[in-house]
């Protein structure tokens, strides 16, 4: 029933930013707002499929290729989305924190991959890696800047957080306690979703006039 509850909750905020980043995107014509129309569009198509099997079977599913394939587009929207938002200056901009994203990321695939495919992990780990890679390097230039620019910060930031909170998500999956609020996976997602939601008035703050 918590499962439920988490997917079903997790579904409808993804839905609810599509609708509305789809809005901003009719009204503003900003490549910026599709790929986040794309982003939200896909992760709620992944937890779709992930809710109606759980409602119709009364369990997770044991094989989920639709749900890991449409998270898989919906973290390429987002590094696509970081891409078209940064400058050509943000762009050859480096540093050393940036590493801090494969150190954190590549023990977790090791682990992943004794508790799942590795193909999919590959792909799924991979992207992400690259999401926060780019997130720290826009979170640190975006600090140095003043004005509208500074305001970045905030987008790289939550698109970091989500990234995290996946991974500890992930982590917590290989150690699966209960089907109940004792388990931290389920306090996890709910974080996750919150963090998900957090993602549009972030970019709407970025690309502000």
């Amino acid at each position: 029933m918590v499962e439920l509850i988490d997917n079903v909750s997790q579904f409808f905020v993804s839905m609810v930013a599509a609708i509305s980043a789809s809005i901003h995107y009719y009204k503003s014509r900003k490549q910026v707002y599709f790929l986040l129309t794309c982003f939200y569009g896909t992760f709620s198509i992944g937890g779709l499929y992930w809710m109606l099997y759980i409602l119709l079977f009364g369990y997770s599913p044991q094989v989920f290729y639709v749900s890991e394939l449409a998270w898989i587009a919906s973290f390429m929207f987002l590094l696509t989305l970081e891409i078209t938002i940064s400058s050509s200056e943000e762009r050859k901009f480096k540093h050393p924190a940036m590493w801090l994203a494969p150190l954190f990321c590549i023990p977790q695939f090791f682990l992943y991959i004794t508790h799942g495919e590795i193909i999919n992990n590959i792909f799924i780990c991979g992207i992400t890696m690259v999401v926060a890679i780019y997130a720290i390097r826009g979170l640190i230039f975006a600090r140095r800047q003043k004005g509208r620019l500074r305001d970045m910060q905030y987008l790289y930031m939550s698109a970091l957080v989500f990234i995290f909170l996946e991974y500890l998500l992930w982590t917590s999956s290989c150690f699966w306690i209960s089907d109940t609020l004792t388990n931290p996976y389920f306090w996890l997602d709910f974080l996750l979703t919150g963090a998900l939601f957090v993602i549009l008035p972030a970019t709407r703050k970025a690309v502000r006039p």
